[in-house]
């Protein structure tokens, strides 16, 4: 029996912000597997891009009202279109084979809408099973998708049973609406995913400079954005978010009434928002592995609005954690009881953007790693590989 993970596909609409483009690569490994006789293929979250697919200009904060705003049918023909010979290659392997969908934080609305959850499943294939965690009896295995860990990604209820999108969701819609389309008009298409993909975050001052510089841009992005990330601090959808989950900030967003300061206070701002999630500890799900292997053993209900009513209590027998969400591809070995358990982060089919030193000047330069984990029995023993490919 062989089980295949991989996570963070991203797979778009075929919009100017889809940047999924290694379908050859992804056909090519479900037509391998699809060979096989007996296997399974688990997708750790965030394989279908459903977050950036709809729009509603930053205004809707309430996670049932999003969902009324979502046409199904046009976003999953609009994926079908841009990927098309990908979803004949997921059908034809779900024929034959499961495939687990465990949702992430870009397509939650499958756990909060039958009819969303209905047809996304007979959109990918016969054999599709979604699931908001899961744990593998037979092979001891824990599988989420592990932005319950992050502060910025996921859900929040309130006081009075509405459910607030992600702070990181809010963000999104936002910016899109106050800078994506004027950033667009000054600089080509692909730039646009560059700007989406940029690791730290707190780095997107120097990258803004980078570019404007380098295309000869009139227009002062740098203080556009800043312009634009106050205003959303400010906004009526971002104070809500933050009266809730952080009072003191929530006061402290009523003091930036204009961009005093400016690229400093830009700054600022973005490391405050960003040291919500431990933005600079790439790893910080390896921490809260270590967490939950070593002392409580479970996942707070508060982390888990959507996902769980109640704490998410992990297994005592346990051979290995699986997760996706932070792009970083990690595996780790850790005793416990006796014995060892296994942390595998599956990382991201999305490239990054990422800051460089070449001769003394900075540079921002693309990289991406496809990676997926392959995990076999053998002999009632687990035997583990794990794939990470440089793609140029």
């Amino acid at each position: 029996m062989t089980k295949v993970y991989l996570s963070d596909l991203h797979i778009g609409n075929g919009s100017q912000k889809d940047d999924f483009k290694y379908d050859d690569e992804l056909i090519k490994i479900l037509e391998n597997l699809n060979e096989e006789s007996n296997n399974e293929l688990f997708i750790v979250g965030d394989g279908f891009e459903i977050l950036q697919s709809y729009e509603n200009n930053g205004k809707i904060n309430d996670v049932n009202e999003i969902i009324k705003s979502i046409d199904t049918d046009f976003l999953l023909t609009s994926i079908e279109k841009s990927h098309n010979k990908l979803i004949k290659t997921f059908r034809k392997y779900s024929q034959n084979h499961t495939i687990h969908y465990i949702v992430g934080n870009h397509d939650y609305y499958l756990l909060f809408n039958e009819n969303i959850k209905n047809k996304f499943r007979e959109f990918l294939g016969k054999n599709v099973e979604i699931h908001p965690y899961y744990y593998d009896e037979k092979w001891e295995l824990f599988i989420i998708h592990g932005n319950q860990f992050d502060a910025l990604n996921r859900l929040t209820l309130t006081s009075s049973g509405k459910i607030l999108p992600p702070y990181g969701e809010i963000m999104e819609k936002f910016i899109s609406k106050y800078f994506d389309k004027e950033i667009l008009n000054v600089l080509p298409d692909e730039i646009l995913m560059d700007y989406d993909n940029i690791e730290p975050k707190t780095d997107i001052f120097l990258w803004l400079e980078e570019v404007r510089k380098k295309y000869s841009v009139g227009l002062d992005l740098e203080y556009k954005w800043i312009d634009m990330f106050v205003k959303f601090v400010r906004s009526k959808e971002s104070k809500e978010w933050l009266k809730i989950n952080y009072p003191t900030l929530h006061f402290f967003s009523y003091l930036f009434v204009n961009k005093i300061g400016g690229i400093k206070l830009g700054e600022l701002l973005v490391r405050i928002i960003s040291s919500l999630r431990g933005a600079k500890k790439t790893n910080y799900l390896l921490e809260n592995v270590k967490k939950i292997l070593y002392k409580n053993r479970k996942i707070p209900k508060k982390y888990c609005i959507g996902y769980s009513d109640e704490d998410i209590i992990i297994p005592s027998k346990l051979q290995g954690i699986i997760m996706g969400h932070i792009h970083v591809p990690t595996y780790e070995i850790f005793p416990n009881n006796g014995g060892e358990v296994f942390y595998c982060n599956l990382g991201s089919w999305k490239h990054t953007v990422k800051k460089t030193t070449v001769k003394n000047k900075t540079r921002f330069l693309r990289r991406t790693q496809i990676s997926y984990f392959i995990v076999k029995e053998s002999n009632k023993s687990l035997n583990t590989q794990f794939i990470i490919k440089d793609m140029i």
